[in-house]
């Protein structure tokens, strides 16, 4: 699995790219990077896998869906996201797994506080041989 990721500049918030050689490998991708973003510290632990499905308009929306849950279950359930696993995918529905560990104060500290995913410019999109996503953070 090849992946890049980074951030885009933004005024108010925090831009978010991936980028995959495939849709179910950026699907799969990008959680991860936003995890890793979000939270600093180790990532063993027992793994217990959680299912996500998603519909919506378009890939964007899809993938604002699978990293706003990324979101959620680190603020509400202290449950740190370090694998996916895509089932089935099309432009408007998602089934996959999110693999988690739990939160432990003691080795994993917030490193970006983000609020949420938006949709504001969100996009997903083939992007020359590979396929590029972009999201913003709201911080």
């Amino acid at each position: 699995m090849t992946h890049g990721s980074g951030t885009l500049e933004h005024t108010a918030d925090l831009g978010l790219w991936v980028e995959a050689d495939g849709l179910a490998e950026l699907f799969e991708s990008a959680p991860v990077v936003l995890a890793e973003l979000m939270v600093s510290g180790p990532r063993q632990g027992e793994i217990t896998w959680l299912p996500f499905q998603a519909q919506g308009e378009g890939l964007a929306e899809l993938l604002v869906g699978l990293l706003g849950e990324v979101v959620y279950l680190w603020d509400a359930e202290s449950r740190l996201v370090v694998a996916a696993r895509v089932r089935q995918i099309t432009n408007h529905h998602l089934e996959a797994r999110l693999g988690v560990i739990p939160g432990d104060p003691d080795r994993h500290q917030a490193s970006e506080p983000v609020k949420a995913v938006t949709y504001h410019q969100a996009r997903v999109a083939p992007h020359g041989r590979r396929w590029r996503g972009e999201v913003y953070l709201d911080l």
